[in-house]
């Protein structure tokens, strides 16, 4: 449960964007990549982990350092996940890095955790189900493309060309880097224990490897955001006058959901066990997914759209769930 809600809350980030008035995009991520990722972690793991520079003292150096290592190619993949986006479209840029993502971190953080349970059939139901939820994923994003079909006929306007090539590229490294959130959080399993150690709460201790791993990951957006504004932003709104306070204020609760979701997830998964990260990786992403759909339909982003992309759509989120809640029954 902690988990799907962790999943919920992620899924629900991005919708304050849609609220952001008069600010280029780089200056938007900016502010929220400060308050999410590099703000946010150090701030909850200081407040939530006692005597946090013996945590990391005790934890090794080869721990710490491969935990910020993992952060780092996580922070990458979210810049060239939007890269991705341009390049290939909203939606075949989705299939890929969302099936991709929750195969292999999913499978990845097994071969951490217990390698020797891959071929068992506990590996096996996991796979299984890891791909039942893939397909899921892929209805959702067939549902998309049918969707943006209909809007691209209605309109007779063609759609943009981009580097096929290079979109693929990018969006197949971003897919295997972004399960590195995942790895980090499996491999960094030892700094959470010498939280426990030094008193932090077990529902908190996974705090300690998010404050060190995000905030790493924070560096590749905060430099391409930088970089990005040091030309003039040609798209500027005209229209609508750039609102300083309310924006800071929209990006500060995008911080806030981001940073909540990754709180209880870490926690989830460490309530779940050992094996919390394997189960709870697709969980958390199919949750994320979910609620993002719902966020599509309640801000009319299906509007006009019926028949056979509505009913992709509720295929493609049924066997989610269908997914998930076998996925909970796995021990």
């Amino acid at each position: 449960m902690l988990t799907i809600v962790a999943g919920v809350l992620g899924g629900t980030v991005l919708m304050p964007m849609k609220y952001v008035r008069g600010w280029p995009f780089p200056k938007l991520w900016l502010v929220y990549s400060m308050c999410a990722y590099l703000i946010s972690p150090i701030g909850v793991a200081l407040a939530t982990v006692p005597d946090l520079r013996a945590v990391y003292a005790d934890s090794g150096t080869i721990t710490l350092l491969l935990t910020a290592l993992f952060g780092l190619g996580w922070g990458l993949a979210v810049v060239l996940a939007g890269m991705s986006a341009d390049l290939l479209g909203l939606s075949l840029s989705s299939a890929i890095l969302y099936g991709a993502s929750i195969a292999v971190g999913s499978l990845t953080a097994l071969l951490i955790v217990n390698p020797g349970r891959l071929l068992t059939g506990y590996g096996l139901a996991v796979g299984a189900l890891d791909l039942s939820m893939i397909a899921g994923v892929l209805l959702c994003v067939r549902a998309g493309n049918l969707r943006e079909a209909v809007r691209v006929e209605s309109a007779k306007v063609t759609k943009p060309k981009g580097s096929y090539r290079l979109g693929m590229l990018v969006c197949f490294a971003a897919s295997v880097l972004s399960t590195l959130f995942n790895v980090a959080l499996a491999y960094g399993d030892g700094i959470a224990k010498q939280a426990v150690r030094h008193g932090a709460e077990p529902f908190y201790a996974a705090n300690a490897v998010w404050g060190l791993a995000v905030s790493f990951g924070s560096i590749p957006s905060i430099v391409w955001s930088l970089w990005s504004l040091r030309k003039p932003v040609i798209a500027e709104s005209k229209t609508e006058l750039p609102r300083p306070w309310s924006n800071a204020g929209l990006c500060v609760a995008m911080g806030i959901l981001w940073i909540s979701g990754t709180v209880l997830y870490g926690a989830a998964t460490r309530t779940m066990g050992p094996m919390g990260p394997v189960v709870g990786w697709p969980v958390y992403m199919s949750g994320m997914i979910l609620t993002s759909n719902f966020w599509g339909w309640f801000t009319n982003e299906w509007k006009g759209i019926v028949g056979r992309p509505v009913w992709t759509m509720l295929g493609g989120i049924l066997l989610q769930i269908v997914s998930i809640t076998f996925l909970g029954q796995v021990h």
